[in-house]
């Protein structure tokens, strides 16, 4: 049976799920529209911006040297779109699709390729899979990674098509050999071009150039001429299958569904899902065309979502405790806010903004998950695996951002104190729950009595009324908070 949950600690599990939880305030914005109201505005994006924080571009111009494209910018971007974005439902489902689609730096060694695929991930990733399985396999980063240069009639790419079968649509067992080989012959005529290395002139005028002339840096290319257009039989159906065919003859597949459904459970609710949840989602998937902003509400309206076994038992990621953290403080707004209102991407991001960002990727990649890097082909694993000493012992070595600067107490520490303020506090008790309260962490007695002794040593309720005490205060407590059991799942 699932736990009887209020609206709000249902919405407050949503939020924690699909996206990197909900501060008080949001979840009093959930709470007025209705659970339907603010699954749309969640889930759809419902009356929420379009624009990014920034464009990506911002974080490559350097003040006296040329442009740094390294995929390390790009990654820095990404941490501070998650960190202040209103549509954080959006990088959470891009993460899980980068993990499903796993393509790293490590070997691909292109900046601008990892960042055209990260785009279409992100761009794409909320809509029709068929739609983002066909556009990925294009990316160029996505090409070299399994080694896709070119493929023409007579010498087809096997690893290629292996790797769109099983881990990318169907998962094993569910095709044979000679399906492969015949998917490798659909794929003939792909390859791709890298125009970034074969223009001339610095990478300020390649950048420059290309967003003046609207042209892409890299790009997939379809060699007609040298595609195999003979019939190909395919999981029992012949005829002349090319790449976009075939692509979505994969992704139509119950095989796929099924496959889609067990890791999206996994990613979001819970590890090891029952036939019963998988046929669920499967079929909320199939009957909705692969739309994943759809089956993603179909999710959420799942009893088992709210069960003994989901609620606040699914081990967090690094990203979802580093960001989650860096949100409840208000970190991504107050770095946002650093930005020229008339900025444009062909403006250099300020450096304050890059100082402050670089705590969030260094402690997840100390943590074992390094964005635009993953191990291997199959990404990353969820829930169980990121329960470790190694892992935990990274965790107590952060306590949230942005507490100093040489001008004083910074936002990531008042604007959790504007919120403590704002609730009717008596005692260093008080402090404590509104702290549990703002981090969404449900801490015992005898850790909240821990918290409330740090705020006594500075007179109580007296440290709100003085700027320096509450951050050294705050910053002591959050060693305690960030290393909670507690604090560590979701």
């Amino acid at each position: 049976m699932a736990t009887k949950l209020t609206l709000r600690e249902r919405l407050a599990h949503v939020h924690r799920r699909l996206a990197f939880g909900a501060t008080p305030a949001e979840l009093d914005t959930a709470e007025k529209l209705g659970f339907d109201g603010a699954m749309r505005r969640l889930i759809d994006f419902e009356g929420v911006p379009k624009e990014d924080v920034c464009h990506p571009h911002e974080f490559y111009w350097r003040e006296k040297e040329d442009a740094d494209v390294g995929t390390y910018q790009l990654r820095t971007w990404w941490y501070l779109q998650m960190l202040a974005t209103p549509r954080p439902a959006q990088e959470k489902l891009a993460i899980f699709w980068h993990s499903h689609f796993a393509a790293s730096d490590g070997k691909v060694e292109d900046g601008m390729m990892m960042h055209d695929y990260l785009q279409t991930i992100r761009r794409l990733g909320t809509g029709r899979f068929a739609d983002l399985l066909r556009a990925v396999s294009k990316t160029p980063a996505m090409m070299r990674y399994l080694d896709m240069e070119r493929a023409f009639k007579g010498r087809p790419n096997e690893n290629f098509a292996r790797e769109v079968m099983e881990l990318f649509t169907m998962g094993i067992g569910n095709y044979t050999e000679a399906d492969v080989k015949e998917v490798a012959r659909a794929l003939t005529g792909w390859g791709y071009l890298n125009l970034y290395y074969e223009i001339p002139g610095t990478a300020d005028q390649k950048l420059k150039d290309a967003m003046r002339d609207g042209r892409p840096l890299s790009t997939f290319v379809n060699m007609v001429t040298v595609r195999d257009d003979g019939p190909k039989t395919i999981l029992g159906q012949t005829k002349d299958f090319d790449g976009d065919a075939v692509l979505d003859l994969l992704a139509a597949q119950p095989a796929t569904a099924r496959f889609l459904a067990t890791k999206l459970w996994t990613y979001y609710a819970y590890e090891n899902p029952e036939k019963l949840v998988v046929d669920k989602l499967a079929s909320a998937f199939q009957k909705n065309h692969g739309d994943m902003q759809k089956t993603l509400h179909a999710m959420v309206r799942m009893e088992e979502f709210y069960g003994p076994k989901c609620v606040r038992q699914q081990p967090k990621n690094p990203v979802d405790f580093l960001v989650g953290i860096g949100r409840a403080q208000g970190v991504g707004t107050a770095l946002a806010a650093l930005r020229d209102k008339d900025a444009q991407a062909t403006t250099r991001i300020p450096q304050r903004i890059r100082d402050e960002l670089w705590i969030f990727p260094y402690r997840a990649e100390r943590q074992g998950l390094n964005l635009l890097w993953p191990p291997d082909v199959s990404g990353w694993k969820w829930g169980s695996h990121w329960v470790s000493s190694s892992v935990l012992a990274e965790r107590y070595q952060f306590q949230g951002s942005m507490y100093w600067s040489d001008k004083g107490p910074q936002a990531g520490s008042l604007q959790p104190l504007e919120f403590v303020k704002s609730r009717i506090i008596t005692d260093s008790m008080g402090i404590a729950d509104a702290l549990c309260d703002l981090f969404d962490v449900p801490l015992p007695t005898e850790t909240r009595k821990l918290i409330a002794a740090i705020f006594d040593q500075a007179g109580g309720v007296k440290a709100l009324e003085d700027k320096n005490a509450w951050t050294d205060r705050f910053y002591r407590s959050m060693k305690l908070i960030c290393a909670a059991p507690e604090m560590q799942v979701a």
